[in-house]
């Protein structure tokens, strides 16, 4: 058992690093965590206003096509 033991503490060693106390976590895990809720801000965002902006514009094509479309008044005297 104390072999075995032995085995693990070294293998432990050699995964986690020697510059490391097993069973602490290291200082930087908080790192990636930032990273990538930082990443999901950054592209949410974007996402949302990219859609936004194509929104806005087949509203506003929308909005043109109805303008083109009504008809326009004549007043008397005037030749079309």
């Amino acid at each position: 058992m104390k072999l075995l033991t032995q085995r693990f503490e070294a293998l432990h060693l050699t995964v986690v690093g020697a510059h490391q106390q097993p069973g602490k976590p290291p200082k930087m895990d908080w790192v990636p965590i930032v990273f990538i809720v930082f990443k999901v801000a950054v592209f949410g965002t974007g996402m949302f206003f990219a859609i936004k902006w194509h929104y806005d514009q087949g509203k506003k094509e929308k909005e043109e096509a109805s303008r083109s479309q009504m008809p326009t008044e004549r007043s008397p005297g005037t030749l079309e």
